[in-house]
């Protein structure tokens, strides 16, 4: 018998494959309603952030529909291409890594740039917070210039292209864009808008330890709204 090649999988594909396994076998039937995600990760022994992700691989499987205010529902027990590793939409970074990262990566970024933000980035700034304000954060592209402009006040080239490739990264994901657009979708906006006003007035401040912690605050605001946001089984 030839052998097969050994893949490692992360938890939340695990748990997707496991759920979709249980799905096509009829144990949670078209229509039926899944259990809450809190008792899923019980009964699982993994975190809700891992069920969270195993939700939306689900989702974008086309085995699952989130119903905001109801739960999480079965709508097929079939799908071509399934919730599997390496599929398109579980490749690369899961949306935990690419929020893990970016916690160690930019707080960095933020209490260097506070040492070293030119006047000219600064208004580039202050800018960009205006076209954020008059989109209502509709869409990414202010958040992630936000971002990158403060890599670019570091002056560290390396840092700079590990920032643009997490956002990249981001961009091109589909989990994590369904996870963004739930969150604008429950009016998340404008709590991520006040972090980036509190975080634009500690690099005017030229405040070093108090960038750094700001942009600690709004990234783990980042990690719990879109791992908590409420999928009617609170």
């Amino acid at each position: 018998m030839p052998l097969k090649l050994v893949q490692s999988q992360r938890l939340f594909e695990q748990v997707a494959r496991q759920l979709g396994a249980l799905i096509r076998s009829g144990e949670f039937t078209v229509g039926s309603r899944l259990p809450p995600e809190r008792d899923l990760a019980k009964q699982l022994g993994v975190s809700r952030p891992t069920v969270r992700e195993a939700m939306i691989a689900l989702e974008l499987a086309g085995l699952v529909e989130v119903r905001v205010g109801a739960g999480i529902f079965v709508i097929s027990d079939r799908t071509e291409e399934g919730p599997l590793p390496g599929s398109q939409a579980t490749a690369g970074p899961s949306p935990s890594e690419l929020i893990e990262a970016r916690f160690e990566l930019e707080r960095n970024n933020a209490e260097l740039a506070a040492q070293r933000m030119p006047a000219d980035l600064l208004e580039e700034l202050e800018q960009t917070i205006r076209e954020m304000e008059a989109e209502d954060m509709a869409g990414a592209n202010g958040d992630r210039r936000f971002h990158l402009l403060i890599a670019e006040a570091t002056g560290n080239r390396a840092m700079v292209a590990m920032t643009e490739y997490l956002w990249n990264q981001m961009q091109h994901s589909p989990m994590w864009r369904r996870l963004q657009e739930k969150a604008w979708s429950a009016g998340m906006s404008e709590p991520f808008l006040n972090d980036h006003r509190r975080l634009l007035s500690a690099l005017e401040q030229r405040d070093a330890p108090l960038a750094k912690a700001v942009m600690g605050e709004h990234l783990r605001q980042v990690r719990e709204l879109y791992f908590q946001l409420p999928n009617g089984d609170q």
